[in-house]
């Protein structure tokens, strides 16, 4: 039993060869036909290598000849049909004058190829600026904070899926760094609360962007985000100006003070230059955090007895909204073919 299974894998590779040496060899003569102006048969030929199990270079190779014999014939949709084809085998093929006759060079340029999934590196550095809204306000004393935004950071991977030329959309994984301070001044203390607060942030958006300009493309962002809190830290620091006397907390863990979730809207704009299979993209996204979205947790607003007071303090419910302008490059994992209307 098992010689005879033994001689039957042989006979099975031994047929797949000689299709695939049978198919080289037509290819060969089909070409000869072509050259010498034999259209006709040169396309029947090719046609069995085109439609037949073969390898993707014969493939390629065949609806080659097809999309050439068929302009010759000047069967316009059939030679169209045969270079999609044949930029759906190998869609980074860039056609070459020494090889290409000038009409299917003509052909292949006009055949549109759009990534279909792309993925890539997103950065910000200094490019992040957080905008406090302060939507209730908790005192200690009878003072006025004064909020102002930091610069920050933003790092992270971005995916995305082309649904046609104009449409896509994205999404991925941010860390995102959101820091503010708080001013405020109590008879001769001058207050200081700086807090840095590290997300990690899901984007989800679609993409809507121009037809091409050479290598450069212009693209509008709209969508919605979500995000869990990973760190918070808190620096308090007071200056007594009659006494000249200092005290501060560094690094005060704040994540019992602040709520685990954020969530809210999203819309921006850039552009994008290509560089091969890799974009370099300019964006500017603005995170527009939803009324609800409250960072602080009301619960433990009153039970940090220190910062009550030693520094009069009690956070104010708050809203994050954030600036980032980054740069990112990404990679087009592969390609689609934009198909003519039969």
């Amino acid at each position: 039993m098992k010689t005879i299974i033994q001689i039957l894998l042989i006979m099975f590779l031994a047929t797949q060869l000689q299709a695939q040496e049978s198919c080289t060899e037509k290819l060969y003569h089909a070409n000869n036909l072509y050259e010498k102006g034999q259209i006709a048969e040169a396309i029947e030929i090719a046609k069995t290598c085109a439609t037949s199990v073969n390898s993707a270079t014969e493939q390629w190779q065949a609806y080659r000849l097809l999309a050439m014999a068929y302009l010759v014939n000047n069967q316009q949709k059939d030679a169209r049909k045969s270079a999609e084809k044949m930029l759906e085998l190998n869609p980074t093929y860039k056609p070459s004058t020494l090889k290409d006759p000038a009409e299917l060079i003509s052909l292949l340029e006009s055949v549109k190829i759009i990534p279909k999934f792309s993925m890539g590196l997103a950065a910000t550095v200094g490019g992040i600026n957080t905008k406090p809204i302060v939507t209730g306000t908790y005192n200690g004393a009878n003072y006025k904070k004064n909020y102002s935004s930091k610069n920050s950071w933003q790092l992270g991977l971005m995916m995305g899926y082309n649904i046609n030329e104009i449409i896509s959309l994205h999404t991925g994984l941010l860390a995102t760094s959101k820091s503010f301070s708080i001013k405020y001044k109590v008879e001769n203390f001058d207050f200081e609360v700086n807090e840095r607060l590290t997300y990690l942030d899901v984007p989800l958006f679609a993409r809507f962007s121009t037809f091409p300009v050479k290598k450069f493309q212009f693209f509008a962002d709209a969508g919605a985000y979500a995000g869990r809190l990973a760190s918070a830290q808190s620096d308090f620091t007071f200056n007594n100006s009659a006494s000249s006397e200092i005290k501060s907390i560094k690094n005060l863990n704040a994540m019992d003070r602040r709520n685990k979730w954020e969530y809210g809207f999203l819309m921006g704009g850039g552009a994008l230059y290509k560089i091969g299979q890799v974009n370099v993209t300019l964006d500017i996204r603005y995170f527009l955090s939803a009324y609800s979205n409250n960072i602080t947790n009301t619960d433990n607003r009153y039970k940090n007895d220190n910062l009550f007071y030693n520094y009069y303090y009690i956070d104010d419910d708050l809203r994050l909204n954030t600036l980032a302008v980054s740069l990112s490059l990404i990679y087009n994992v592969n390609y689609k073919v934009v198909k003519g209307k039969d």
